[in-house]
């Protein structure tokens, strides 16, 4: 059984956080979204064709599939209070799946690693699996403790129970977390490095650290606009949007047919990346397709920077 926390978000590190300048949209997207406003309604449209439906199976062939491994090849150990390490390999790999995530929702898959930051990380996994706990703050009275795993674990995604990029999935999943802490972070715009630190059983990816300057995205949604192949589709759908407040926000989904599907909104804590609010969507709706499907979101009455806006996408699940 898998565990996991999220990071919380340092005070300080709020404050510090000036980036405000857009850039370009990762100009290896298979998308081809494109966002337009008339300064109350954003609306991202997305083409589909043959062509772009390839490219965004192909991506996830070789970059989710494909950054896949059979072993973590950690080589520490809890008895020796060793960190150990793991294979540049596996750190590239657990990389790659951080960035298809992050191009799936149309950011920047730029995201690289910072070797300071694994080497801290790779010390709070042993502490996780060392004490089979979970803790942001672990104390010094606990096994393995070091300060740099320390450090780590107040600045990172932390999860027990699995590890390498099957962690990014539980991430991004996030099933009962509430605040979906795990999936904002990695999923926060300007996040440009993160450090990876694994045992056997265990995950720590340091989050919480380098940010760059925010890209020109006028929010960010899991699943976003464009293609997703179906097996990534959970039950909890988000949005997230800068310094929004979604006190009385709304959202309906339906299909091209004009069916709706009910939803479940929940305006989740802030501190966590951007503010969000997810909704509960049942995966059961995509299993067992034969066709791609077509959802039409739209998410009303969102306030930021104290004028009402509404935000209109659609996700084309993609069938197997």
């Amino acid at each position: 059984m898998k565990n996991f926390l999220h990071a919380a978000w340092p005070v300080m590190a709020f404050y510090c956080l000036t980036g405000t300048m857009g850039c370009k949209k990762d100009l290896n997207s298979p998308s081809s979204n494109q966002a337009t406003s008339n300064g109350t309604t954003s609306v991202v449209t997305f083409t589909p064709d043959p062509i772009a439906r390839k490219a965004a199976l192909t991506d996830y062939q070789v970059n989710y599939l494909g950054s896949s491994v059979s072993s973590i090849g950690w080589t520490g150990s809890v008895e020796n209070a060793n960190p150990g390490t793991t294979p540049d390999s596996l750190k590239q790999r657990v990389l790659q799946r951080v960035n298809y995530f992050r191009r799936l929702c149309g950011l920047p898959a730029t995201v690289v690693l910072n070797s300071e930051y694994s080497t801290e990380a790779q010390q709070a996994a042993l502490m996780m699996t060392a004490n089979n706990a979970l803790d942001h703050t672990p104390p010094k009275t606990w096994k393995c403790f070091t300060p740099g795993g320390q450090l780590a674990a107040a600045n990172s995604n932390l999860a027990l129970g699995v590890s390498g990029p099957d962690a990014i999935d539980a991430y991004i999943q996030d099933e009962a977390v509430v605040e979906l802490g795990h999936r904002r972070w990695i999923l926060f715009p300007p996040l440009v490095q993160v450090g990876t630190g694994d045992t056997d059983n265990s995950n720590a990816l340091y989050v919480i650290g380098a940010f760059g300057t925010r890209p020109s995205v006028n929010f960010t949604a899991y699943p976003g606009s464009g293609y997703i192949p179906a097996p990534l589709v959970y039950d909890t759908w988000s949005i997230s949007i800068t310094a929004a407040d979604f006190s009385n926000a709304t959202v309906e989904i339906s299909d091209i047919s004009g069916n709706d599907y009910p939803v479940k909104s929940t305006v989740l804590p802030n501190g966590y990346g951007d503010n969000s609010l997810s909704w509960s969507f049942t995966a059961n709706t995509v299993t067992g397709l034969t066709t791609d499907l077509q959802l039409n979101v739209s998410v009303s009455g969102v306030k930021v920077s104290g004028q009402v806006k509404n935000y209109k996408y659609s996700v084309y699940i993609v069938a197997p």
